[in-house]
């Protein structure tokens, strides 16, 4: 049975495995083929995969005569299958070594896997049907493979790089011994429910490999060849147009979810630095195992040599008592002083050729030691590279994260010294109202008593007219009185 049908046996119990975690929203239809409803709570700590350097070791590998496809053709497939994917959460994830690497998979059957380090993505791609990779990229450099064997090397933009270094070719068999776990992983491992908070923080990084990628190729006249010429082929028309049904029906689906990605809570913050320092631990630990193991591969080379040496002498000393036993049945018919020259001669001859093979065996255990003290050198030298590497990447980070709260701080002494003077502005406004309302009061108050006095005098006035009013008729009452008197005298 196929990966392929394995796969869509289980894409029928999609819904069941879903339901694995009850966080997870409700399935939603036109949804692609493999995926698994987005989980919508808080995301858990996630470690991150291994440096290149941190894989284990894996045999060199072939580096094939004439590869199947040209240059480009790999890297353009990669691009165009990334493409078809668009935005698209990650259709699952799956445990592997502690990790977590988000899939995707087509509904022809192709796969990408991602996982996340602490140099950034590194992305695995699968045709249908096979579980090895015909590309790996990371954050320097992109792999091409035809099976078993490399077959393009290219930098981080997607131009061919032939002139690589063995480094680099060690880098890529560590990668495809990893990809084809992952792949088994991938196939056969439970699936889970991506986060989509997780995924929200993660988007971007992915998307921009893919743009780095679209930026190469419009600038970049051999890829853009390789693509037309093989655009006229009909097969490759047929995978076109699956690929274009693939992104529509996926971006339809990022259409309806976008919400539920953008209600989710994010992942709690990531201490890369502490990543790194474990992951450096670890290299450290593997090339000290790696010594170690060379140590008692040598020592153990020496005892075989030693046995072998051994064995060698007993043979020789056994082939010398067999002959001077001939030599004593042949000195029944012959002069005993010819049979003692023989023995002697036997004798010499088996000592000159153990001490020949003795010189040889102490030549070879040289070569050994010195190979293996070139190998350790290089692997010293290596990790040297790789620390300063990581230091030079620290010491970024440090920077960037100096210039960033520098400015951070700037722009908050800018906030406070606005805020203080936006407070001061309406400190003086406030006193400007007081004041006019004070000047309005009291222009109040000199209105109401200028009004009260008026009103004073008003019944002053009336009170002396009133009382003149009175004199007036008290002195007419007199003058009458006194007519009336006079009158009655006469």
């Amino acid at each position: 049975m196929t990966y392929r049908r394995i796969f869509l046996a289980a894409a029928a119990s999609c819904l069941a495995l879903a339901g694995c975690d009850p966080k997870s929203a409700a399935p939603i239809p036109g949804a692609p083929i493999a995926s698994l409803p987005l989980a919508q709570a808080a995301p858990p700590p996630q470690a991150t995969a291994p440096y290149a350097a941190a894989l284990p070791p894996a045999p060199p590998l072939v580096r094939t005569a004439r590869p199947k496809r040209p240059a480009y053709a790999y890297v353009d497939d990669a691009y165009r299958l990334g493409h078809a994917f668009g935005d698209s959460p990650p259709d699952y994830t799956v445990d592997y070594e502690g990790s977590s690497p988000y899939v995707w998979r087509s509904a022809a059957g192709e796969y990408r896997v991602v996982e996340h380090t602490p140099d950034g993505e590194r992305d695995y791609y699968y045709r249908g049907d096979s579980d090895y990779p015909f590309l790996v990229r990371d954050n320097r450099y992109a792999y091409a493979y035809d099976g078993p064997e490399l077959a393009e090397v290219y930098d981080r933009d997607g131009r061919a790089y032939p002139n690589y270094a063995a480094a680099e070719a060690e880098t890529a068999a560590r990668y495809l011994y990893r990809a084809r776990q992952l792949y088994s992983a991938a196939v056969h491992e439970q699936r889970r429910a991506a986060y989509a908070g997780d995924w929200r923080v993660r988007r971007d990084a992915v998307q921009a490999q893919q743009q780095q990628w679209a930026a190469e190729q419009q600038r970049n006249a051999d890829w853009r060849r390789v693509r037309e010429d093989r655009d006229h082929d009909q097969q490759r028309q047929q995978q076109q147009a699956a690929w274009r049904q693939e992104r529509e029906q996926r971006q339809a689906y990022v259409s309806r979810i976008a919400p539920v990605i953008a209600a989710a809570p994010p992942p709690p913050p990531r201490d890369f630095n502490a990543e790194r320092g474990r992951d450096d631990a670890q290299r450290r630990q593997q090339a000290d195992v790696a010594a170690q193991q060379g140590r008692q591969e040598q020592q153990a080379q020496a005892d075989a040599q030693a046995r072998a040496q051994g064995r060698d002498q007993q043979r020789a000393q056994a082939e010398a008592d067999r002959r001077n036993r001939e030599i004593q049945q042949a000195q029944q018919g012959q002069a005993a002083a010819n049979a003692q020259r023989e023995q002697q001669r036997i004798q010499a001859d088996a000592a000159q050729r153990i001490e020949a093979e003795a010189r040889a065996q102490a030549r070879e255990q040289i070569k050994a030691q010195a190979q293996f003290a070139n190998q350790a050198a290089n692997e010293a030298q290596r990790q040297q590279q790789a620390q300063a590497r990581d230091q030079q990447r620290a010491q970024g980070e440090a920077a960037n994260h100096a210039r960033e709260e520098a400015a951070r701080q700037a722009q908050a002494a800018a906030q406070h010294q606005q805020q203080a003077a936006d407070a001061q502005q309406r400190q003086q406004a406030q006193a400007q109202a007081v004041a006019a309302q004070a000047q309005a009061a009291a222009q109040h108050q000199q209105q109401v008593a200028a009004h009260e006095a008026a009103a004073q005098q008003q019944a002053a006035a009336k009170a002396v007219a009133v009382e003149a009013r009175k004199a007036a008729a008290a002195a007419a009452a007199a003058r009458q009185d006194r007519d009336k008197k006079n009158e009655q005298e006469k």
